[in-house]
């Protein structure tokens, strides 16, 4: 195989690390060829009298210094830039004349434009001073007269590296804010997952240890009541298994089209059953609901996890006092309120609360556009009162 002795070449090294990219040490193998191509023409022409410049112990090593600032430029462009500048002019003040090969041109050509293109707004105007200020002094010291035309050269190709800069600054731009909508997307995704398993499981995780703990009080008092605590367990556990299997199936699908074969989510129809429960689990609850049933889905899933959640709360700070639930429709907006009475001083603090309630509450009501109300009531009870707008315009 090639590459083991091929990697032990020093001066290959860097070519392999990144063959991506293809540099050595750091500089683009682009540039460096470039360069070793323009200063092996440079010393040719010099060094065989094509070039009527000299003497050589000036010409020489201004073309080394111009083969090596196009080597660098893409790395050290506004030194490269400083470099072409200075050794033009101490080829004019030295030598028998400004350089004036299309080598020379060349090299002044790209440096520009890197500096134009690599560096800063400062940086890339000192940089266009100093080449545009020694190619015109350069110019006067020949007693030439083409000022307009070297001004219109160098300018021109240093407007280009800026335009260059400025369109990647702009694709750059565009694809960290593509990033940045792909992040908050998934927080978002994220936000509503982790809110739904909240919603499912604190509700039913509730029920179920409120009503394990009843079930082992009436072992000892009254075996009979058992076996309704333990229907109880069943029925929240059913529910919060179906509820779970409909959100990991929903996330697993790739197609909406492949979800119709299963049940709809969560909506006002299937409050009767959340408030059967909640009376299960011992809650004395009255029920006033006044709206139709052909709610949108995504509004009615937001009355339900609202209502659910308010009453999950009541049940787990409060205990079994008497709960108030409406949900009503009129004047181009949604109701949902739960009012409960003072808790007896003998409720302990639930050890399954997570304090993300009335977040999540929160979080649905504002992405639906709407308002919360929530706290204390004046006789010692709680209150949440959740608006939500409802574009059909009300009750028919």
């Amino acid at each position: 195989m090639a590459e083991p002795w091929l990697a032990r070449w020093p001066y290959a090294r860097g070519v392999i690390r990144s063959p991506r990219h293809l540099r050595l040490h750091g500089l683009p193998v682009s540039d460096v060829a470039l360069a070793l191509v323009l200063v092996v023409a440079s010393l040719g022409a010099i060094l065989t009298g094509e070039v009527d410049e000299g003497p050589r112990w000036v010409t020489i090593p201004v073309a080394l210094v111009g083969g090596s600032a196009v080597a660098v430029r893409a790395r050290w462009a506004f030194q490269a830039a400083l470099a072409v500048a200075l050794a033009g002019l101490a080829q004019s003040a030295f030598g028998d004349g400004s350089p004036g090969t299309i080598m020379g041109l060349v090299e002044i050509l790209l440096v520009v434009y890197s500096a134009g293109a690599e560096c800063e707004e400062g940086m890339a105007s000192i940089a266009l001073t100093a080449v545009l200020g020694s190619a015109l002094l350069e110019e006067w010291l020949d007693h030439g007269s083409d000022y307009a035309f070297v001004t219109i050269e160098i300018g021109g190709i240093w407007l280009l590296g800026r335009a260059v800069r400025t369109w990647r600054s702009r694709a750059t731009y565009a694809e960290q804010h593509q990033r940045d909508l792909a992040r908050l997307a998934v927080a978002a995704e994220r936000t509503r997952i982790a809110r739904e398993l909240h919603d499912v499981v604190a509700h039913s995780l509730s029920v179920i240890s409120v009503q394990a703990d009843a079930a082992e009080a009436a072992l000892e008092v009254d075996p009979d009541r058992v076996g309704q605590a333990l229907r109880a367990i069943r029925g929240s556990a059913r529910d919060a298994l179906g509820d779970m299997r409909q959100m990991l199936y929903l996330l697993r699908v790739e197609d909406d089209r492949e979800t119709d074969d299963r049940s709809p989510a969560r909506g006002l129809a299937d409050l009767p059953q959340l408030v059967a429960g909640m009376r299960d689990a011992g809650l004395a609850l009255d029920v006033d609901i006044r709206v139709p049933d052909d709610l949108p889905s995504g509004l009615g899933l937001a009355v339900y996890r609202i209502a659910q959640e308010g009453l999950t709360n009541v049940r787990r700070h409060a205990g079994t006092v008497p709960t108030r639930l409406l949900v009503t429709g009129r004047d181009h907006e949604l109701r949902v309120e739960v009012h409960n009475d003072a808790p007896p001083l003998t409720v302990p603090a639930s050890p399954l609360s997570t304090g993300l309630g009335l977040v999540g509450v929160r979080e649905r009501t504002q992405a639906a556009g709407g308002s919360l109300d929530a706290g204390p009531t004046p006789v010692g009870g709680f209150s949440l009162v959740v608006r939500l707008p409802w574009a059909e315009g009300g009750l028919p």
